[in-house]
């Protein structure tokens, strides 16, 4: 089957989340014997490794199915006799509901809101991850037909990663690192994980956090300076809080990595979080570095009950110090990442989308139907102010 894979995001050897779900899903529907070409974002080149060939030009005519986040897809995905799934991993709605309102945001609100009537209309299959999420999918799209909601969560790699360490600039020798891994976005809690830091004392622990530029040239707006008046908020300074002021290669994600002693996603509370499957985390689950994670969303259910980490309740300051410090002992490490290691190949990449493979040669290839309402209701949905996403 010839089958374009499409994202807006930035593919190449530095990646962030939504290029390199495209870049892995695009990888395992080749192995699986299909003609595959990954479209990415403005100025994507390929990665390192085997892939599909990337260009920035989609090739729709070309395409025999094509699978697409469906807040970036453009109308001419939704035109056409090809196969469209739907990849709805992302609760972009409920993001865009948590982050400050402003003119930009609210136009992205109606943007993304104006894609739901057009898949529902025209999606052949609508990719989840986790319960929350098949639900949510399901509830939105009530179009009189079957629509199969499958999941196919985040994976991680193929191979373990190398035991080789690297450096992250100003942690001291003998300091134990707690790594915030991904940028720094409204819903996520950034300064409870700070807070409990203080509670900490003198211990020998670094909090560093990401502030570079993501792949692509967009951001999340949170820069070294905004970390620094963070950490002095809560009477914190260097090595105790420290930035990474540059974007990991894909392809070298395990230096940075292997030096933590814990990774840390905490969030509050609201719809994005139940949504939320929080794929940061996942490179714990291959590096096998214990996470501490907050409350709410399936990753969070997963890592309690598999003994990855902890989970503490949102906002909880106390709960929170007392987990970094319990993580961080030679007991908690060894427990984790053990049970880390042992659920390592349930995550490939291949094992979570093969029903992604399975799937498409059974797709039924049917007429398609007229899309004029749903063009009409796209088009309302694009005047109409932004609701509050519901649950």
């Amino acid at each position: 089957m010839r089958i374009l894979v499409v994202t807006d995001d930035h593919v190449g050897p530095a990646m962030a989340g939504s290029g390199l779900r495209a870049w892995e899903l695009a990888r395992v529907l080749l192995a699986a014997g299909n003609e595959v070409v990954l479209a990415g974002g403005s100025g994507s080149i390929h990665p390192e490794g085997h892939g599909p060939p990337v260009v920035t030009t989609p090739r729709w005519r070309w395409a025999e199915a094509v699978v697409g986040q469906p807040w970036s897809l453009p109308p001419r995905a939704f035109v056409g006799n090809h196969l469209l799934v739907v990849d709805g991993v992302t609760p972009l709605l409920a993001e865009l509901a948590a982050a400050p309102q402003s003119r930009l945001v609210e136009r992205r609100r109606r943007t993304a809101a104006a894609r739901l009537p057009l898949v529902s209309a025209r999606a052949d299959a609508v990719l989840a991850a986790g319960e929350v999420q098949v639900q949510w999918w399901r509830r939105r799209l009530g179009c009189g037909r079957e629509v199969p909601v499958i999941e196919v969560p985040f994976g991680i790699s193929e191979t373990d990663p190398e035991p080789e360490v690297g450096n992250i600039h100003g942690v001291p020798p003998g300091w134990q690192v707690v790594l915030w891994w991904g940028g720094v976005w409204p819903w996520l809690d950034l300064e409870t994980l700070l807070a409990a830091r203080a509670r900490l004392g003198v211990a020998k622990v670094s909090v560093v956090v990401p502030t570079a530029e993501r792949p692509g040239g967009s951001s999340s707006a949170f820069t070294t300076a905004d970390l620094r008046a963070a950490a002095a908020r809560h009477g914190l300074q260097s090595p105790q809080v420290l930035p990474l002021e540059r974007w990991v290669p894909y392809a070298t994600r395990h230096l940075v990595l292997n030096r933590a002693a814990l990774l840390a996603v905490l969030h509050r509370p609201g719809a994005e979080s139940e949504l939320s499957f929080r794929t940061r985390a996942l490179d714990g689950v291959w590096a096998a570095v214990p996470l501490l994670l907050t409350e709410g969303g399936a990753v969070a259910a997963i890592a309690r009950a598999g003994g990855w980490g902890g989970v503490v309740p949102p906002q909880q300051v106390e709960a929170t110090a007392a987990a970094i410090q319990l993580l961080l002992g030679l007991r908690g490490q060894e427990r984790c990442r053990q049970a880390l290691a042992a659920h390592r190949d349930a995550w490939r990449w291949s094992v979570v989308a093969q029903p992604l493979v399975d799937l498409l040669p059974e797709l039924p290839t049917t007429r398609r139907r007229w899309l004029a309402p749903a063009a009409l209701a796209a088009a309302a949905a694009l005047l109409r102010p932004p609701a509050a996403e519901p649950r």
